[in-house]
């Protein structure tokens, strides 16, 4: 079957880019020619046209994801584009997923009252990809043509501000699906908010990805090598949160006797201040990432799928968790939005996570040590596995809900 894939896929994401080469390849392998469509809106184009001549690490992204997606078409901006694109590429069924597809960010939502002094108010503003209609909610798209959401996000979506009337076009898109799962419990509620369906919480397709694509990640020795770094190490890396430099200049006394830290970049550079003696390079390919994570002694970060990554490989990891929605005077809600407390949850990893918002910094050094001294292996490997199992049920619903 000639299956078409609807995702987040050329952008300068490590974790867009490993989950969709997953399920590329995993499709391939289950005997089906997938096609994925380039779909983009105007506005995100114009934003980023230029970069891969200008900037190297999008290159670097682009460059890898083509290198192993050979089946892609042309770029589409409206649903016209891409039903197009499923004639000329003869596409049967579509996958939309997995990332954060599901989105719609109300007004009401969106309005902060910002500053410290001069207060003022500032709406916040999205992509149209962000805001429903669009294409990954599958609307537009020749109703003919079988689609399914594979391990969706709702990227912290106010649904409770939904009116009624968004809501009932809403569900009519979903009934539009034959096969719904979601990555996070937050999207599953959304969902049964909306459209008053039970669906499951499934696996990112990340956790797949040593199964689907081992023959991609270059080896223990060669990462080392490449990057000059010593037998034992720990990665730190921050994006858009803000820990004291006295602790992250303590992670490297207190791991001085076990492993050395290693600062890694995120695509828009080091964001983040350290005294580290080894610091990785950008421009830096999505699959040299993934190695150095998965053959370190260790995590230490805020994004999601770095400890997704260090999880299915069972890397002990701890996450500075900055995740989390907003109220009207810019103060973060602890509402149990975040995606990695769901995750950390689910591998019985609670402690393993802090929230600089409510949490005390002060020995956070220390705390982290002792706790990924413990990291429960073992445990986190099985939880892991079975996770892999559930992914390859969720593969096998999808596959026989879009079957012509």
């Amino acid at each position: 079957m000639r299956i078409g894939v609807l995702t987040y896929y050329r952008v300068a994401n490590f974790g867009a880019n490993l989950q969709a080469i997953s399920t590329y390849r995993y499709l391939e392998q289950s005997g089906h020619e997938p096609v994925f469509i380039h779909y983009m809106s105007r506005g995100l184009y114009n934003a980023n046209d230029g970069c891969y001549d200008t900037n190297p690490q999008v290159k670097a992204h682009l460059d890898f994801v083509d290198s192993v997606i050979k089946r892609q078409t042309e770029t589409c901006f409206t649903a016209d584009d891409v039903n197009r694109a499923i004639e000329k590429h003869g596409i049967e069924a579509i996958i939309i997923g997995s990332d954060a597809v599901l989105q719609h960010h109300p007004l009401i939502s969106r309005i902060r009252v910002v500053g410290r002094l001069l207060k003022r108010l500032r709406i916040e503003k999205v992509n149209d990809e962000r805001m429903f209609p669009n294409l990954f909610w599958g609307c537009g798209i020749n109703p003919t043509i079988k689609k399914a959401l594979m391990s969706v996000s709702s990227q912290n979506s106010a649904y409770r501000c939904i009116s009624s009337g968004m809501k009932a076009s809403m569900k009519q898109a979903l009934d539009g699906f034959s096969f719904i799962s979601v990555r996070d419990t937050w999207a599953q509620k959304m969902v049964q908010f909306i459209a008053n369906k039970d669906v499951p919480v499934t696996p990112d397709p990340v956790f797949a990805f040593k199964h689907n694509a081992a023959d991609l990640i270059p080896s223990k020795e060669y990462i080392h090598k490449k990057y000059g770094l010593p037998e034992h190490y720990v990665l730190v890396s921050f994006l858009n949160v803000h820990i004291p430099y006295s602790i992250l200049c303590g992670l490297k006394e207190s791991f001085s006797q076990t492993a050395s830290c290693v600062a890694l970049p995120s695509p828009l550079g080091m964001r983040f201040n350290h005294n580290y003696d080894y610091e990785i390079p950008l421009p830096l390919s999505p699959i040299d990432w993934y190695a150095l994570i998965a053959y370190s002694d260790g995590y230490i970060g805020n994004n999601m799928h770095p400890a997704v990554v260090a999880l299915s490989n069972g890397v002990p990891c701890f996450s500075i968790d900055n995740y989390s929605n907003y109220d009207f005077w810019s103060r973060p809600k602890d509402d149990g939005a975040s995606k990695i407390e769901d995750l950390f949850k689910f591998f019985h990893l609670q402690q393993y996570r802090m929230v600089p918002y409510k949490d005390n910094t002060d020995g956070l050094d220390e705390r982290i040590v002792q706790q990924m001294t413990v990291f429960p292996k073992d445990e986190v490997l099985q939880i892991a596995e079975k996770r892999y199992d559930s992914y390859q049920t969720m593969m096998d619903s999808i596959l026989n809900a879009i079957r012509p």
